[in-house]
């Protein structure tokens, strides 16, 4: 999931925090006067004896029956047959480091063996008394190279590379402790690098990319610097709070800056002791994805409830740092796991991947712009959802690679082929590289993987089959392909990226797109806009981003186009027969249906 696909504007978020009722607050898991431990997040030797195996169990399942699609799911099965998706995953990783203070890695989650008993177990074992690490929160670090997905970014862009960014605007609650406030935000900053990131831009050498340090004492504003703002608007009127706010926050925009900084800005909005005030953060595109958000709220809302209590000892324990990720994923490259995938990818990018075009243009990516963008959704009736959940299910996979497929049978008929290509959107943060432990991790880890969808005839049970064992198949998440097309031996390198990218994207949001964890420090999405996170000379990555969500049990689907390379007729066409593919699938799909040919 990333901004990137389409701009945030401030539209209402969902909460998840009633899913957290119960879980002890992870800062008072992290608490203690050594800096947090690079193992287990835990700061500092010693500690109470660690939970009962069926406590955990019993919390774990409670978490889990949130995630979980089918009300009648039985709880003690693998997670892998629970319909649990990687997300789902990342965040049962955090809730565990936060209410039991262990580290359980994603890979580990995702066996196909593991249960809700086998993994209380784990932590069980895990938990108590941990070792202290030397890693200090505010290191600076030296420079290292873009990851894969920050520099094929950093090359699309040819004009101005600000004015890019992820941003949200939150309510306050009243009476904020400006200084508690400011402190919080230090911590926070120190805590998660890639809110420190810098881009040094080299003149026909690649870019690379350097974290700042910061003071952990003296007073926090001198600290910060630019990075935290606030403004005083308890004297304005509520009728004219909106427009001063908007106003503020549509300038704020053009702040961040990856070549001079700050890449974050967080913007505090004081409205007096007895009005709820608002919290803009802005944080560019480059050092940031929308799985950052969970981690980044959380940490916020903790790191302030624990100094509000007088918890001066407090610190968030963010994992692998960002810049220590883009060197393990360079180094990933090189390895022979990773060269071992050098066929798969090459034959996928070999697959016809351009669309037909309305309108002819020189260069149809130089003219697909944030200003020529425009969107056509489609909304599905409810017992088309419930019935694309019964379909994966039964077909051991996730909803969202038979809309996928849907998409492949439309995409095959427009362009005249049997096998098309679609670069999708994945999080990205796949911990079997390297030593690394991601889940509480801030950066922009999500990354483009490009699949082959066979559409070749055969029933439709059959093709749908081809494209879910092409997903199943996919090595290592898809992280490897941008590794080796970025950072792999030359040839190989060079074999990649010769291949332009695919002309359509697709990403499925699933229930968790407007996710956000809220609590009492930032109790809701303020009404106000946040203003266009993108500037107009924004150069979109692909020519029809297709974006898949399933919030509120409605499965929505949202065509994003540029009007100078498409027309609406066209995209609603599209949609239209998409609409009609996925259905029909569906209906060959169900249990006991008949099989259907298609040729």
């Amino acid at each position: 999931m990333t901004a990137a696909a389409r701009p945030h504007t401030g539209g209402p978020v969902r909460s998840d925090a009633s899913a957290d009722t119960g879980a002890a607050p992870a800062a008072s898991a992290r608490k203690g006067p050594a800096a947090p431990d690079a193992t287990t997040g835990r700061a500092g030797p010693g500690g109470p004896p660690g939970p009962a195996v069926e406590e955990i169990r019993a919390r774990l399942e409670d978490w889990l029956a949130g995630a979980v699609l089918a009300p009648e799911a039985d709880l003690s099965a693998p997670l892998a047959d629970l319909g649990v998706d990687s997300l789902d995953l990342i965040r049962t990783a955090r809730r565990i480091e936060d209410a039991f203070g262990v580290r359980v890695r994603l890979r580990e989650l995702a066996v196909p063996e593991m249960t809700t008993a086998r993994l209380a177990a784990l932590v069980a074992e895990r938990a108590g008394p941990r070792r202290t690490s030397a890693a200090v929160p505010g290191a600076g670090h030296g420079p290292v190279v873009l990851t894969p997905a920050q520099e094929q970014a950093w090359e699309e862009q040819t004009g101005d590379r600000g004015h890019w960014n992820q941003a949200l605007l939150l309510t306050t609650r009243p009476g904020l402790d400006g200084e508690l406030f400011a402190e919080a935000v230090r911590r926070l900053v120190a805590g998660h690098a890639s809110l420190r990131l810098t881009v040094e831009d080299r003149p026909a050498r690649r870019p690379r990319q350097l974290v700042t340090a910061i003071a952990l004492d003296g007073p926090p504003g001198a600290a910060l610097g630019p990075v935290l703002d606030t403004v005083d608007i308890s004297e304005i009127a509520d009728p004219d709070l909106p427009s001063a706010v908007t106003l503020r926050c549509t300038v704020e925009q053009e702040a961040p800056h990856p070549r001079t900084g700050p890449v974050a800005r967080f913007v505090r909005f004081d409205a007096g002791p007895t009005r709820p005030g608002r919290l803009l953060i802005v944080v560019h595109q480059i050092a940031f994805d929308m799985v950052s958000w969970s981690v980044l709220l959380e940490d916020l809302e903790e790191l302030y409830t624990a100094l509000e209590a007088g918890h001066d000892d407090v610190w968030c324990a963010e994992g692998t740092p960002y810049p220590q990720w883009a060197e393990a994923l360079a180094a990933h490259a090189r390895t022979v796991d990773a060269e071992a995938e050098t066929d798969w990818w090459t034959e996928v990018v070999r697959t016809p991947a351009a669309v037909p075009l309305d309108h002819a243009v020189a260069d149809p990516r130089d003219a697909n712009t944030a200003r020529t963008a425009a969107t056509h959704r489609e909304e599905f009736p409810q017992e088309l959802t419930a019935r694309l959940r019964a379909a994966a299910h039964a077909h051991h996979a996730h909803p969202g690679d038979l809309v996928l497929h849907a998409l492949g049978e439309v995409l095959a008929d427009w362009l005249g082929e049997s096998a098309v290509r679609v670069d999708i959107l994945r999080h990205g943060r796949e911990e079997h590289v390297g030593e690394t432990h991601l889940a509480r991790t801030t950066g922009w880890f999500t990354t483009t993987v490009p699949v082959r969808l066979d559409l070749a005839p055969g029933t439709a049970t059959e093709r749908l089959a081809r494209t879910l064992g092409h997903l199943a198949a996919l090595p290592g998440g898809g992280v490897g392909f941008g590794a080796l097309s970025r950072h792999g031996r030359p040839r190989v390198s060079a074999a990649l990226r010769a291949a332009p990218p695919s002309d359509v994207s697709f990403d499925f949001e699933g229930d968790d797109a407007d996710t956000l964890p809220l609590g009492t420090l930032l109790p809701d999405v303020a009404p106000e806009p946040v203003g266009d996170i993108t500037a107009p000379h924004w150069t979109r990555p692909h020519l029809v981003e297709v974006i898949a969500t399933t919030d509120d049990e409605v499965l929505r689907v949202e065509w994003w186009y540029s009007t100078a390379l498409h027309d609406e007729a066209t995209v609603r066409g599209l949609a239209a027969r998409h609409r009609a593919a996925l259905t029909a699938l569906l209906d060959a799909a169900e249990p006991g249906a008949a099989p259907t040919r298609i040729s």
